[in-house]
């Protein structure tokens, strides 16, 4: 994570700069000061590719996730690549062998950048702590919880004071299906996601005019910056009801078509990546019975921004007025 101090003469000069940050920000795949390098992996020497990869792992942050190499997360062997070399650092974190090859295996267990890389400090280093024990639930299950601890399936009970639940979470969709909502024709939006998720442009669904969805699924939410992400929704939105307003249109309505055409290019984009090799919250397999599909718009800021204008500069395209 690299994080610092920030004393007040920085903090100061670091505002003066902000209009121009922000503006630059909003043009880059991910709303980031930083978008991936434009080569491919293994189109550079080794030694250049360790000393871009020691450049990334320096300045810390998502630098080695959103600013590696572009064919990062399209090409397993560029993928591993990465791996290889994000594990010899991590590896070396860590004093004892048992414990480094649980935190930081040789082998890969699903390719990396597929699920959400950890912003860490020293998460690592907390492990050589001799009252820091990590068990291996792959190799031996929980099967029961006990008067004193945790029973796993090799018949040892770990006793603790305190058990920390964090199994994972229902994202980006799970507090929309919470809500009850229905369509124009009385059928619940858990009904009509029960075999899979749809939206046009992650912010407008068939069947419920005038209802629009910031920082929601199939936008580039998971994997922009939110606040440069939200703008650029906001904004839309905004301007979208001014629109609306002046041509006096009482309602608006994504169509079916539109709909089903942008649910296929969020797949056809995430297909041709390594995301679906995990199981993960970016495709809703961390759910059990949740369709597994992409649950993000993989193809940037800048194209997600020129879709959205699309519909302001034709006609509200994608829709149908009432």
């Amino acid at each position: 994570m690299r994080q610092q101090e920030l004393d007040a003469s920085q903090q100061a000069k670091d505002k003066n700069e902000y209009e121009a940050y922000i503006a630059e920000c909003a043009l880059t795949f991910a709303g980031l000061e930083y978008q991936p390098t434009p080569t491919n992996t293994l189109d550079v020497s080794e030694e250049e590719r360790e000393a871009h990869w020691e450049n990334l792992y320096r300045m810390g942050g998502f630098r080695f996730w959103q600013n590696n190499f572009q064919d990062f997360l399209t090409s397993l062997p560029a993928n591993r690549e990465s791996y290889n070399f994000w594990a010899r650092k991590t590896r070396a974190r860590i004093q004892d062998p048992k414990k480094r090859d649980l935190l930081a295996p040789l082998e890969p267990p699903y390719p990396f950048g597929t699920k959400r890389p950890s912003l860490e400090q020293d998460f690592y280093e907390q492990f050589n702590k001799p009252n820091v024990h990590v068990v291996d639930t792959n190799s031996h299950p929980i099967v029961d919880v006990t008067r004193t601890g945790i029973l796993t399936a090799d018949g040892k009970t770990h006793d603790v004071d305190i058990i920390a639940v964090a199994t994972g979470f229902d994202a980006v969709t799970g507090g929309l299906l919470r809500l009850g909502l229905k369509d124009v024709n009385g059928v619940g939006l858990d009904q009509r996601w029960k075999d899979g998720m749809s939206t046009y442009l992650g912010m407008a669904i068939s069947g419920f005019p005038n209802m629009f969805l910031p920082y929601s699924l199939q936008a580039p939410t998971a994997f922009a910056n939110g606040p440069t992400l939200i703008e650029l929704q906001g904004n839309w939105i905004a301007s979208m009801i001014s629109k609306i307003e002046q041509e006096s249109i009482r309602s608006l309505t994504a169509t079916p078509q539109a709909e089903s055409a942008w649910n296929d290019e969020v797949n056809a984009i995430t297909n041709m990546t390594l995301l679906p090799l995990a199981n993960s919250w970016y495709m809703g397999s961390n759910i059990p019975g949740k369709p597994v599909q992409s649950l993000n718009y993989l193809g940037g800021l800048p194209t997600y921004r020129q879709k959205c204008a699309k519909v302001l500069d034709e006609d509200f395209f994608g829709f149908a007025k009432a």
